[in-house]
């Protein structure tokens, strides 16, 4: 028998769980090789389930909705698209779904505490191209055109109040929506080749559906200076209508063409934690970081490992930010606070689809989303259950 030195081993085994007989192996190095193989065996995606979903070791995951099936009474949406949840009095929690499709619309499952789908019914319709969004603090849901004159328009997910429509939040190809819970400020991305990253900062804090539509406020666009400072410019007018193709991105318009801004590529997903707005850039493969108190804007992510073409974006209860891919592997991502990419799912056989509205239970144990087109015959809504928490 031979002793083995900590440096020596941890070079023989390269960080994988080995068998070495005849080695008389300290605690240390025994804990060593256990936590490499439960490291190494959290990241692993296992062989597709019959749902055709690879998850890690310890998930689960079913099939809650299908495009044209009913859910209780609702005839599930196609094209589903941007997601929340939100909580409910008895301890259950609501997933609203917004549909990419020409005719638009939103739709909402509830569940009762156990999971259990109790209720499905529409919360907005006779919109065009709903495509992401945002909760809001006041527990509504913002669901955003993107066409280049679409609006914002403000949901109550327990379906009792009517949509409405938000003249204030701009007229432009909207993505996505994320708010401050202590100003109401309302920051939202852009899908267009040249897009701008805006903020809406309302005259009040908004408590309630119903204030946001007759608000005043500052609409205004981030221009990203030296050090990554950030400052923000006022544009003249957010409903700007296009004249022309070459019009699509509000800030070409003409009256908002001589404000200076930062062009981003492609603005997708955001979405609001703990002081900060992260968003998504498709084209340049980017997650961007802007620090509320700091004032500073950020990459997180650079484009290069697992991540690929990043759309919607949530952020686990422990504060992990997560993906996912428009097209690419058809994963759900997590973003390390490194900038480190990994998958924590991935859909298999999905082509030609993309994966939306990545949006978690209140207890943060169960991840709502939806392969837009499936397999080729409508979307496909999962709910993927398991330890998220631990995953970081």
């Amino acid at each position: 028998m031979k002793n083995i030195s900590k440096r020596n081993f941890l070079k023989s085994i390269g960080g994988l769980g080995v068998y070495l007989a005849g080695v008389n192996l300290p605690v240390w190095a025994i804990n060593s090789t256990a936590n490499a193989a439960t490291s190494s065996l959290s990241r692993k995606l296992l062989k597709a389930d019959k749902n055709g979903v690879m998850l890690m070791e310890g998930f689960t995951s079913r099939i809650v909705a299908k495009a044209g099936k009913s859910v209780k009474g609702y005839k599930w949406h196609n094209h589903a698209d941007g997601g929340a949840t939100f909580k409910t009095e008895d301890e259950g929690w609501i997933y609203v779904s917004n549909s990419e499709a020409n005719n638009g619309g939103v739709g909402a499952i509830r569940f009762d505490k156990n999971a259990n789908i109790v209720d499905g019914y529409q919360i907005c319709k006779n919109t065009r191209r709903n495509c992401a969004g945002g909760l809001t603090p006041w527990n509504t849901w913002l669901t955003c055109e993107e066409y280049a004159e679409g609006y914002t328009w403000e949901c109550d997910p327990f379906g009792k109040k009517k949509q409405i429509k938000i003249k204030s939040l701009g007229m432009f190809n909207h993505e996505a929506a994320a708010v401050d819970p202590k100003t109401s400020t309302i920051y939202q991305t852009e899908d267009a080749g040249s897009s701008g990253f805006f903020r809406f900062i309302p005259d009040q804090k908004i408590t309630e559906i119903g204030q946001l539509q007759d608000v005043k406020g500052k609409f205004q666009v981030m221009k990203i200076n030296s050090g990554s400072k950030v400052q923000w410019n006022d544009v003249p007018n957010p409903l700007a209508e296009m004249k022309n193709v070459k019009d699509k991105e509000l800030m070409r318009r003409k009256e908002n063409k001589d404000v200076e801004y930062t062009k981003f590529k492609r603005g997708e997903g955001a979405w609001y934690n703990e002081g900060k707005v992260y968003f998504a850039t498709t084209a340049t493969n980017e997650i961007w970081v802007f620090d509320i108190k700091n004032n500073t804007c950020k990459t997180l992510y650079k484009g290069r490992g697992a991540l690929t073409r990043p759309d919607n974006i949530t952020v686990s209860n422990n504060g992990l930010v997560m993906a996912a891919e428009d097209g690419g592997n058809m994963e759900i991502c997590g973003i390390s606070k490194k900038g480190k990419a990994f998958p924590i799912l991935r859909v298999s056989k999905h082509k030609k689809s993309e994966l939306t509205g990545p949006a978690f239970n209140p207890l943060g144990n169960r991840l709502y989303f939806s392969s837009q087109n499936g397999k080729g015959k409508g979307s496909i809504t999962f709910e993927v259950t398991g330890p998220f928490n631990k995953l970081s």
